[in-house]
């Protein structure tokens, strides 16, 4: 009985995450309703990184395989209907060059380090000089925004989903301040967290909702 409760502590926040994932996904294949979907598994793994970082994990390896795993989900979803769009050049550009600075801090960083093994796992502070962090504090942060606000930059892209990629964008900042403020402001944390989350919940969601209702409305006049 307690190794089952042990287990089922461990996983507690990986069973919130993808059973909301599997109601939605469900639900939007019930509905056909596609766009509620792509909007409201976007945005799990920032709850996940909150949760996480704001009380803590039981298990950090577990923590660090469904952030992986719904950061994979949220980049496919956005990358679903980017390229449904025309191509534009300068946004892939600047989508690029946001990807290599992302990617080239998450591999000087190390890949427990890059998912808050310090704070959460227990891992020593380290101060790191080579680039990208000779340049600047917060590159991934950095290399996200760049890569979320580049879809923007594609004129049919931002006109059907800029909320979408707004949304990243801002939540980007969020995580920034977050890791400003640092594990010993938790529960000012929990408190933020909890209003962003929420606001983002419902801006989503209203944000899918007219989505529908302009794409009924389009295939009723055509």
């Amino acid at each position: 009985m307690s190794r089952s409760r042990s287990i089922l502590d461990q996983h507690r926040s990986s069973l919130a995450c993808w059973m909301f994932v599997a109601a939605v996904l469900a639900g939007a294949a019930i509905g056909r309703e596609a766009s509620f979907a792509i909007y409201l598994v976007s945005f799990v793994y920032y709850g996940l990184y909150w949760y996480a970082f704001a009380w803590g994990v039981d298990s950090f390896r577990v923590f660090k395989r469904d952030a992986l795993l719904l950061k994979a989900l949220s980049v496919v979803a956005l990358a679903f209907v980017y390229l449904q769009a025309p191509p534009d050049f300068l946004s892939l550009g600047v989508i690029a060059l946001g990807i290599l600075l992302n990617a080239r801090a998450a591999s000087v960083l190390g890949i427990d380090r890059t998912y808050y093994g310090h704070e959460l796992a227990g891992l020593a502070a380290r101060r790191i000089t080579e680039f990208p962090y000779s340049l600047m504090s917060h590159p991934m942060i950095v290399g996200n925004v760049m890569a979320f606000g580049g879809t923007l930059l594609n004129p049919e892209f931002r006109a059907a989903w800029w909320p979408l990629a707004t949304i990243h964008v801002v939540l980007n900042l969020g995580l920034l301040a977050m890791e400003q403020a640092g594990p010993r402001r938790r529960p000012a944390i929990r408190l933020a967290g909890l209003l962003v989350l929420a606001a983002t919940a419902a801006t989503a969601t209203v944000a899918a909702a007219d989505d529908t209702v302009s794409s009924r409305l389009s295939q009723e006049i055509s």
